[in-house]
Order: C-alpha cells, then structure tokens, then sequence
C-alpha cells in the first residue's frame, strides 16, 4: 500500500532537495567561502546564542578568555557544523577515490581499523562532535567494515528516507526502541564497527567522571556497556577540518574492557579514558569542536539549557 505524506512533508522534502541541487552544482569551495562570510557577518549582526557560547568557553578556558578568542572559535565552530550539512549533500561523490585526496590518514585509519577488526572481531568508535564526524562514517563504508549508529529517526519519513539511502551501508538503529539494542552486540561480534558520540551530558544518572576539570559528569553507558557485551575494545576516533574540503582523521590505541572487573568501576575507567583523549584535543583546537549542543556537557543532570 502507498503511503501518504502530509503536504508539510512534500514541501520540506521539495525544500531540501532543490538546496541539494543548488549546491551540487556549487565547488564545496566556493560554498566554504560564502558560509564563513555569513556566519561572521551573522556573529556580528545578530547571534541568538552569543550570551550562553561565551558563557560556555569561559566555564571551559576561564574568565580571562579574550572575547576575539571566543569569537573566532564560534564562527569557525558554526561555519564547521554548516560545511558538514553541505558536505551530506555531496555524500555520493565521496567515493574511495575522494577521501583519498580529500582526508588526510584515511589510509593509515583504515589499516588500524582492519587491523583492529581482524583481531577483536569488532570495535565501539567513540566519535565525539568534532571536524566532520559524519565523514568518518563515509570513511568506514569505503573501507567495507560494515557501521552501525543509533539515531532518532526524521519526523519525515521522505527525508527520513532520503538520509537512509544516502548512508549506503551505514545501518542506523532506532534509539526509540531499546529492543533493537541487541542487534548492535550481533553486529560487533560479526566483525562490526558500531559509532556513538560521547561528548553530550546524559539526560540521567549513567557514568560519573570529570570533565573539563568538573567531577561527577554524567556520560552514557552505551560506550562501556556495547564493548563489555560484545567484548570489544573501543577506538578513540576524532576528525579535523583542515579547509572547506579538506579534513584529517585520527584514530586513537584501542582500550579494552576488563571482563573481570566491577561492571561499573570498569565503566569509569574507560569513559574516563576516551574523555581524557577527546578533552586534551579539544584544549588544543577549540575551533573543531561542535559548542552549540542542546546537551552541554557540563549542564547539571536533570535540567536543559535550552
């Protein structure tokens, strides 16, 4: 049977792909040097979220922080997050061929990551919001690993259906059915790599570790929880963007669960492990990381920012 769509979704689909057919047609760039102008000249004129940025950096740096500081690492945090929307765009040129020329490591990630996957049978990436993060997904689909994430599925089910097609063989489970949980321990043990994004505060009490120098920081267990049941490592993974076009990829030792040890003294120690990686790369280029997250790090549980 055809499913029906609401005229909202005709129109929002419509909406999006003639944006896509705009911007295919424009170098990546060239759209890189039209949305750097727009978002400074947007900072200047009017940025919504200005007061709780700055706010947020000087919780992180200090209260000595320079404002220009502060203002060049926004606008290149925000042109960053709005070059990964354009680079979804262009997601099905990104071939072997393209991440050759255009992401810098990919060879030496995918040797590490094969390796990896060889010798464990499967691996938890902890992928914090940094770089083009959903260009180290591409990069695992053009390494023939097979990749699985959780995510909240589009209201939309035409864009909805639109993102899943442009994902190839990146599987996506829907968090809003826990049941399906079981399918990643399956997908790890048979040699799969499986995603999550660790650098977002939990919503309720999971696991406490310190944080920018804050304690009883509250991350999710799916990290240590997903490794310890398939008996996995998992893989510090983080991208950089080093042009509008051009990126770099690191990929971290693997830290393996202790099968012996207090579930959730084990959990601590490893969370801990993988924030001290993403925390010291964050001090050393602030600009890479995605600050404007609805779940601020370092919010008190139970309470939003926005």
């Amino acid at each position: 049977m055809a499913r029906r769509y609401r005229f909202s979704h005709l129109l929002e689909y419509g909406l999006l792909r003639t944006i896509q057919g705009v911007i295919y047609c424009v170098p990546i760039p060239v759209t890189g040097a039209l949305m750097k102008g727009l978002v400074s000249l947007v900072f200047w004129i009017f940025w919504p979220l200005k007061k709780e940025t700055v706010s947020r950096m000087r919780e992180v740096f200090g209260s000595d922080l320079p404002v220009s500081k502060i203002r060049r690492i926004t606008i290149h945090s925000v042109w960053n997050m709005l070059m990964n929307f354009v680079e979804i765009m262009h997601a099905g040129r990104m071939d072997s061929t393209y991440l050759r020329r255009h992401l810098e490591g990919a060879e030496e990630a995918g040797e590490k990551l094969r390796a990896i996957v060889d010798k464990h049978g499967g691996a938890v990436i902890a992928l914090p919001h940094m770089g083009n993060w959903d260009l180290a997904g591409i990069a695992c689909v053009s390494l023939k690993i097979p990749l699985m994430a959780i995510a909240r599925p589009q209201n939309n089910p035409l864009v909805n259906d639109w993102i899943v097609k442009g994902r190839r063989n990146f599987t996506v489970i829907n968090r809003k059915h826990p049941s399906e949980f079981i399918r990643i321990v399956h997908h790890l043990r048979s040699g799969g790599l499986f995603a999550i994004l660790p650098d977002v505060r939990h919503n309720k009490t999971a696991v406490g570790i310190t944080c920018f120098g804050k304690p009883n920081v509250q991350l999710g267990k799916g990290l240590t929880k997903f490794a310890r049941m398939a008996n996995v490592p998992i893989v510090p993974l983080y991208m950089e963007r080093l042009s509008s076009n051009r990126h770099r990829i690191t990929v971290h030792e693997p830290l393996f669960p202790d099968p012996e040890a207090d579930p959730e003294r084990d959990a601590v120690r490893l969370t801990q492990a993988v924030w001290d990686i993403i925390e010291a790369k964050i001090r050393q280029c602030p600009e890479q990381w995605f600050w404007h997250n609805r779940r601020w790090i370092l919010t008190p549980l139970y309470t939003q920012t926005r």
